[in-house]
């Protein structure tokens, strides 16, 4: 027959691979080449004639006037070549792509892309990568004198042209060598060119009279490129970038959604979400949660999972699949352990097979955070078939329904249920609790870790309040340890507002840190009315032969101020109102983030030396570009959002108790 698949540009066919021709814009396809198991007994419409609607405007014009009608070109391009006719497919572009990438069929196996499905056949991988290649080296057709797409050399190894495989098929006079036909692919011997090659104009032999009908001219496939959209010039790789380089970069979408998936998968500067110490080897191929293996007992993750990601994977199909999260706590999300608790009796419940027994926190799925469980004063670890997990009997109350803390809120989020450890400084007395006596502060684990207060294991377990926490601890601290990553990238140890080359596993480390910092500041509707109160325990750190005695206060970068000055502060920079917005989102917008004003907001709040020191306008815009990235990357472990922890809706703290409009975004 005369028409030819547009796929593997062959003519012939079998009883169970037809050729089949689109009703709207006419395109033939191999069934097999195109993806069609059985042909069509009415209409057929090719993958871009569905999606743009050409379908129902044919099937619509031919019911009203009884022929079919000819149908307009389709606002599509190839990302691979100029050609706009043929047998398109959809490409699989990133995430936060606004706009429907298409390819040539065609010109994919060509150029060795797969599907993403090789049953459904719908959609081809992501061809970024392999464009920027392309544009970086600056190749271009001989042919029709564009650069866009992928070309392929002459098969001449002396020749140096590269073609577009369209131009090279339309203008009829290079040879093509197909690697495949509608069958499968070619055996080597049978054909007499290596498959998969071509060969420009001068190095083809092609007889006059076997040139194709509706063959274009050079000048044809001139104009045919011009009338490309032009294609937006692809950025530096990002170790050669600027600072400023950077920023234009990251203003586009497509550009920023790359960054993310790189920084937020990368080792380099991620924390354990366990003892949050670097030098991280393990990442949960599911959830994304960090962490040392070490820190997790044996056993508890394996197959590149964390044990709550393995839990759902094995159990989600069970009639009484219940979500696995901690029962310490109220953070979703982080690594965690099976715990284990037997009763003193069994006599509320008779047998261990019970329901009520099974749901109660002695039952057998239950499941608390690694550091809720592992650096809790009353635990223990045990091993049970291999794993190990957490002796919980010490903290449960014999009913099986609460903990031994049940009668204490925890002090930042308010809520009582869960276990809430006590500062562990000596004398810790709760000066807001209303019920007389001595009282220590109280919290969750993960709340305290989330508002930056001190955790860690050292001398058993250490967790302190925002009156007695470390000087590495406080908010001003964690700011310094975010820049002197920065510093340190300069041989000089001299700031340089970022502006040199940085590597992505140098960005990955800012970032890990930024998410961190802007977490810490997620709370600050909390902690603002303590650093009002009382200041924070931040320390100058001294150089090697500085003596503080005999330094000023601007040397040491010492800021005094008092509980009325810092009152002032946190209403000026509105401190507070800056933590409810970042832990609720509210500057998110249905096409995204707002930036310029949550920008505006850390300025404020970085531009108050009482809370960060006398910072310089270089650094505060450092500040300001790494966590506004932190915000916009969306990290589960920021706790905003959809993954913020719950609060009390009591009057637990001061902008619940006056009614203020933070309360909506509180609860």
């Amino acid at each position: 027959m005369d028409a030819v698949c547009d796929i593997c540009w062959d003519g012939e066919v079998t009883p169970d691979n037809q050729i089949i021709f689109c009703d709207s814009c006419n395109v033939a396809v191999h069934q097999k080449c195109y993806g069609i198991d059985r042909v069509p007994s009415g209409n057929y419409f090719c993958h871009p004639c569905t999606h743009f609607g050409k379908d129902k405007e044919f099937l619509a014009a031919e019911r009203r006037e009884g022929h079919r009608t000819a149908s307009t070109r389709m606002p599509i391009n190839c990302e691979l070549c100029p050609r706009k006719q043929g047998a398109f497919v959809q490409v699989d572009a990133p995430e936060l792509t606004r706009k429907t990438k298409w390819i040539h069929i065609s010109c994919a196996k060509w150029a060795g892309l797969h599907y993403v499905d090789d049953e459904l056949k719908d959609k081809i991988e992501d061809v970024t990568d392999l464009k920027v290649g392309f544009k970086q080296n600056g190749i271009t057709c001989y042919l029709c004198k564009g650069g866009m797409g992928a070309m392929h050399p002459c098969r001449n190894t002396k020749c140096g042209k590269w073609l577009h495989l369209t131009c090279a098929r339309t203008i009829g006079t290079c040879s093509v060598q197909h690697g495949e036909n509608g069958e499968g692919f070619f055996e080597p011997d049978s054909i007499p060119f290596d498959p998969w090659t071509l060969a420009c104009v001068e190095h083809s032999d092609i007889d006059p009279q076997n040139i194709r009908n509706g063959s274009l001219s050079a000048n044809q496939l001139v104009s045919l490129a011009k009338s490309y959209p032009p294609e937006p010039v692809p950025p530096k790789p990002f170790y050669r970038m600027n600072g400023k380089e950077r920023k234009e970069y990251w203003s586009d979408s497509d550009n920023l959604a790359e960054f993310f998936g790189k920084v937020t998968t990368n080792l380099f500067g991620a924390v354990c979400a366990v003892c949050t110490e670097s030098g991280v080897d393990q990442r949960c191929e599911k959830c994304g949660v960090f962490f040392h293996a070490g820190c997790l007992g044996d056993g508890v993750c394996r197959d590149g999972l964390c044990r709550g990601c393995r839990y759902t994977e094995e159990r989600a199909d069970d009639d009484f699949y219940k979500e696995p999260s901690c029962h310490l706590c109220n953070q979703n999300g982080g690594p965690l352990m099976k715990t284990v608790a037997k009763p003193l009796t069994m006599k509320k419940w008779k047998t261990a097979t019970s329901s009520a027994y099974k749901r109660s926190l002695y039952g057998d799925n239950n499941f608390c955070h690694a550091i809720c469980g592992m650096w809790n004063p009353l635990c223990s670890t045990e091993k049970k078939n291999g794993e190990t997990v957490i002796q919980c009997f010490n903290i449960i109350m014999s009913d099986g329904s609460r903990h031994v803390t049940h009668q204490y809120s925890c002090k930042l989020c308010g809520l009582s249920n869960g276990f809430k450890p006590d500062c562990r400084q000596k004398g810790c007395v709760d000066r807001d609790c209303s019920k007389r006596g001595s009282n220590p502060c109280r919290f969750h684990v993960t709340c305290a870790r989330q508002a930056g207060l001190e955790v860690s294991h050292e001398d058993n377990f250490t967790l302190k309040c925002f009156d007695h926490v470390g000087c590495t601890s406080v908010f001003r601290a964690r700011l310094e340890d975010l820049i002197e990553i920065e510093i340190l990238r300069s041989p000089e140890k001299i700031f340089n507002k970022g502006n040199n080359p940085m590597s992505l596993d140098h960005a990955s480390s800012l970032f890990h840190s930024a998410v961190v910092v802007l977490r810490t500041l997620g709370w600050a509707w909390r902690w603002a009315e303590w650093w009002v109160r009382d200041g924070d325990n931040w320390e100058p750190l001294l150089e090697e032969g500085q003596d503080e005695k005999l330094m000023t206060d601007e040397e040491l970068k010492i800021v005094r101020s008092t509980p009325e000055s810092r009152c002032e502060d946190a209403r000026r920079c509105r401190l507070a109102a800056l933590g409810a917005a970042l832990r609720n989102r509210d500057y998110d917008t249905e096409e995204g983030d707002d930036q310029e004003p949550l920008e505006r907001a850390l300025r404020a709040v970085l531009s108050t030396p009482s809370l960060v020191g006398p910072l310089k306008k270089k650094e505060i815009e450092f500040f300001v570009t790494w966590l506004s990235l932190a915000y916009r990357s969306k990290s589960p472990w920021l706790g905003f959002g959809d993954d913020k922890i719950p609060v009390a809706s009591t009057g637990f703290c001061m902008h619940i108790a006056d009614g203020t409009p933070k309360v909506r975004t509180l609860r």
